[in-house]
């Protein structure tokens, strides 16, 4: 790895969009554990208490393999570098690992569920062997604030785009598969995860190929893992954006999981259909803009253009950052959508345009929070890195992952546990008006929970922007230093 200068880091677009390209791969297969709860439900065909188990516990699991993913990646080195290698070696089982998880082999249900935990573990385990060292990579493309905060913009964008070809399309494709191939709403499914990883495949490689490592940490006496675990556990910052990060986890995930719920079985009417593969069609009643929606487009409107949304405020909320402060700005977005996500359970369903319009401002307003956050993790470790004299970068996103992780294991969770509790059953055509009801509060005020705790979180947080070009100007001055240092000992 070569050292730059902070003003030499001049990123070529290529680059950027290389890097973005890594959260688009890692999101295709992402975005649709995002809806992984509705796949095991109502295309893998086992019950919302033992899917909502699996995934909590696959997920505490999970969580004990990224410190040493972090801890090796941060240790490992080779012509390539630190972290891009894993990128290299582990995109190939990656992306065939994902195909296997959203695959519904005709099992018997015992079989099926033993199934679901090796696949979904084998899965979260090689997720983070790809995505823990590609976070890592943006501390070390550049040792510029601005430009890291450009290349995160740069991976959430990317990340938007992956969720939207995954879970925002994933049911539509599927559905679409079904009726050309007349085959059932689950081969269909299996057949769009193959395309997905296919797409993943090349974006990974890519990524690898076009990005480089420029930042080396400043030389270290002693490189202690334990010490390094002691000194993140003990960052004040470092707990308050995890708990940030996985507030902000709880409250989109809680939604996006339950959003294809409340399409299907709240906005939509269960109709008997003997000429159906799978007996039963879902229709709306209502229009929006003049199109008739059935279920699956009516979701895809909501989480597809929300997408394109939560781009789109990606790149508008840059100017806000810089004149507001990241804290400040992720505290705005944490109250506005919370604001919104309160009034879609007084909404009834007939007003359609209106519940459509608010769940876009929704991902307009929370969506680029994900930018923030990332951006915000490079931040804390820079500050690491000037209080202790050590960089643990591979080991600092790999706790980012995990919080996420955590996050992730109770957001997909607590939705699938509140629905086992009112009695669901998936493709149920008996479902009581009651229980379509519970099925909207859920979606609407189950994730607040997560928004409260954000908030507090990040009132304790105190990198501002000041502190920011101060450690950037420390760790300058410690880099020029350490090369003076070896230049006396040659």
């Amino acid at each position: 790895m070569e050292t730059f200068g902070q003003n030499n880091h001049k990123l070529s677009v290529l680059e950027k969009c290389a890097y973005g390209a890594g959260d688009l791969a890692c999101n295709l297969f992402w975005g649709i554990s995002v809806v992984a709860a509705m796949f095991y439900t109502d295309y893998f065909g086992i019950s919302a208490a033992a899917a909502g188990t699996m995934m909590m516990i696959v997920s505490y699991i999970d969580l004990i393999f990224d410190v040493f993913i972090g801890a090796a990646a941060d240790r490992s080195n080779s012509k390539w570098g630190k972290f891009r290698p894993w990128i290299l070696y582990g995109f190939v089982p990656f992306v065939v690992i994902g195909f296997f998880t959203f695959y519904s082999p005709d099992f018997a249900d015992t079989y099926k569920i033993i199934y679901a935990y090796v696949t979904y573990l084998l899965f979260r385990i090689m997720y983070s062997v790809v995505n823990v060292p590609y976070g890592a990579l943006l501390g070390v493309i550049s040792d510029d604030p601005k430009v890291r905060d450009e290349v995160s913009a740069y991976r959430n964008v990317g990340a938007q785009i992956g969720n939207l070809v995954s879970y925002s399309m994933v049911f539509k494709f599927a559905g679409m598969c079904k009726e050309h191939f007349e085959v059932s709403a689950s081969t269909g499914f299996s057949y769009v995860v193959f395309i997905y990883a296919i797409i993943a495949a090349i974006l990974l490689f890519s990524c690898f190929y076009f990005t480089r490592e420029r930042v080396t940490p400043v030389k270290e006496e002693n490189n202690n893992l334990m010490q390094d675990i002691k000194d993140i556990v003990t960052n004040k910052q470092w707990i308050c954006l995890a708990i940030a990060g996985i507030s902000l986890i709880l409250f989109t995930s809680c939604h996006n999981t339950m959003v294809a719920y409340y399409a299907k079985y709240y906005i939509a009417q269960m109709v008997a259909n003997p000429d159906s593969v799978d007996a039963i069609d879902f229709v709306i009643s209502g229009r929006f803009l003049g199109i008739e929606l059935d279920w699956e487009l009516f979701y895809l409107l909501i989480s597809g253009m929300g997408t394109i949304l939560t781009i789109l405020g990606t790149m508008m909320i840059q100017p806000i950052v810089r004149k507001y402060g990241k804290k400040e700005t992720w505290i705005a977005c944490f109250a506005l959508s919370s604001i919104i996500t309160i009034s879609l359970a007084f909404i009834p369903k007939e007003n359609l345009t209106t519940i459509i319009l608010l769940n876009w401002f929704f991902s307009l307003i929370i969506g680029p929070t994900g930018y923030i956050m990332w951006s915000m993790y490079a931040d804390v470790a820079d500050d690491a890195e000037v209080a202790t004299g050590r960089r643990a970068t591979g080991l600092i996103y790999s706790s980012a992952t995990i919080s996420q992780k955590f996050g992730y294991a109770n957001a997909n969770s607590l939705p699938l546990f509140a629905l086992a509790s009112i009695g669901f059953v998936a493709n149920d055509i008996n479902m009581t008006a009651e229980t379509q009801e519970t099925v909207k509060n859920i979606f609407a005020l189950v994730p607040l929970a997560g928004s409260i705790l954000g908030i507090v979180a990040l009132l304790f947080y105190n990198i501002n922007e000041k502190k920011i070009v101060e450690n950037s100007k420390k760790l300058a001055e410690m880099k020029a230093n350490n090369n003076n240092s070896d230049a006396v000992a040659q």
